[in-house]
């Protein structure tokens, strides 16, 4: 419908141009972030032999695992803090865009610096990586509000973390550990139901500590093994941690709620008129003749001593 002017109203863009658009800069974000990340590993790295450059990339096999743990411990003790930069702004670029090689990179850890010191270097690395694809999402996932299956599947999450409002971070945390679903859908969904940056990162820094822990004991003995099948990442001793872990997060959930019962249960005895409390059911005010009679009775009771107990 044409105005005074000559335009049309209700011209908003369509969906398909919202999400070329939201493509095209997230594009433009990911070969930025590369450059950066190019960037900084050029002017980090120390001086490597020519033998070692072939070497230095994101581990994606247990051989190239090994080959990256033989080179980082080659340069450690020589160039500590420039390692440090590089596995640090490593893990975050591939967790603000969800790539693989995060486990590695959390083996590689323990291998390097032993599990004392990889263990929170990992989990906050992983925790701040997921918040950084957070608000990647936050910025350029609109666009998928869009589309009617996004839609849908956004008010579905949205009511189910609804109703764990007030045990968000518990259930936030046994998502991290359970693996459906993917953990990058979290990271992609949590700014569009509501949930705040702080929870979503000490829920992800909590949730990651179990499996965190399992891999970076498994880099502790890297240097031992001769195969990915010594990595062990499927073993009772695994599933008793991580299952202490979800125990430790339910337990305050259970307390909450049961606290919440009591107090909901003194809260209504506190609401309740005096009158209700005075009168049992089927009560009813007694007259003035049998409130005489009642202290009649009282004063006998009272003139007659203590009650004798039969057995």
């Amino acid at each position: 419908m044409a105005n005074s002017y000559g335009t049309f109203e209700n011209s908003r863009p369509s969906s398909s141009k919202l999400l070329f658009n939201a493509a095209l800069r997230m594009a433009a974000v990911f070969l930025l972030s590369t450059i950066l990340l190019g960037s900084i590993l050029w002017l980090a790295l120390p001086t490597l032999d020519e033998s070692d450059r072939p070497t230095l990339h994101i581990p994606k096999s247990f051989d190239d695992l090994k080959a990256l743990n033989g080179l980082l411990s080659k340069y450690r003790n020589i160039y500590p803090y420039r390692i440090v930069i590089c596995y640090v702004i490593t893990y975050l670029f591939l967790q603000a865009f969800s790539l693989p090689g995060s486990m590695y990179l959390s083996i590689l850890g323990g291998a390097v610096w032993g599990v004392p010191r990889a263990l929170p270097l990992a989990c906050t690395c992983v925790a701040t990586g997921a918040s950084l694809c957070y608000l990647i999402s936050a910025a350029f996932g609109p666009a998928l509000l869009t589309v009617p299956k996004w839609k849908r599947r956004l008010d579905k999450w949205s009511h189910k973390l609804a109703s764990q409002k007030e045990n968000i971070i518990s259930f936030l945390i046994v998502l991290r550990i359970a693996p459906l679903p993917p953990h990058w859908v979290i990271n992609v969904i949590c700014p569009h139901v509501g949930i705040g940056l702080v929870p979503f990162w000490i829920s992800t820094w909590l949730g990651v500590f179990g499996v965190t822990v399992i891999h970076t004991t498994i880099g502790r003995g890297l240097d031992e093994m001769t195969s990915a099948d010594d990595f062990h990442l499927i073993s009772w001793r695994n599933l008793f941690m991580l299952s202490a872990v979800v125990v430790g997060v339910l337990i305050p959930v259970g307390l909450r709620y049961y606290f919440k019962r009591e107090i909901a249960s003194v809260a209504d005895v506190e609401d309740a008129p005096v009158e209700e409390l005075l009168l049992e059911d089927g009560d009813r005010p007694k007259t003035d003749s049998e409130d005489e009679e009642s202290d009649e009775d009282d004063d006998v009771i009272l003139e007659a001593g203590p009650a004798i107990v039969l057995k």
